[in-house]
């Protein structure tokens, strides 16, 4: 499972819901760059799964377009939107086992606590950037509950 924070978005403007905030020109090409990451390093994962706000299925889009993902085959979801991270533990624990892999698209503060759960200490997980974890499983319905879990590192955008 790979966690990706959606890229640098715009600032809060009046009379503009924060979940409709898009992507500033650096989350922009954060997105794609670690996309084309992510492909590299961990391959093309078998599902996205986003948030519906704006800047995290922007996010979604580009990245899936440097990984030669279907954009049409994003899922999003309302729900994702500023979750905790036990309630994202419990939505990743209905996906299909048809899929052996999943990138998350998703926002603070609900990612970094999931990280935390997910046993790697993260004050802070930045804009742009995404972690992968590897579970020793057979059903996604087992991640909610007592797995062995393997870190495989994390990439900040800044540094790509």
């Amino acid at each position: 499972m790979i966690i990706m924070r959606h890229g640098k978005s715009e600032l809060h403007k009046s009379g503009l819901d924060d979940f409709d905030r898009s992507l500033m020109p650096r989350g922009v090409n954060n997105a794609g760059d670690m996309g084309k990451y992510i492909a590299e390093k961990w391959g093309t994962p078998d599902i996205i799964l986003s948030s519906a706000a704006a800047r995290a299925h922007q996010t979604a889009i580009l990245a899936a377009k440097n990984m030669n993902y279907p954009q049409e085959n994003i899922m999003t979801d309302e729900k994702l939107y500023l979750l905790s991270g036990y309630s994202i533990l419990r939505a990743l624990s209905k996906l299909s086992d048809n899929y052996q892999s999943c990138l998350l698209v998703g926002h603070n503060p609900g990612l970094t606590d999931l990280v935390n759960l997910l046993g790697v200490k993260l004050d802070n997980l930045p804009t742009g950037s995404a972690v992968c974890f590897s579970f020793e499983i057979s059903s996604w319905k087992e991640i909610s509950g007592d797995y062995r879990i393997n870190f495989s590192g994390m990439k900040l955008a800044r540094e790509l």
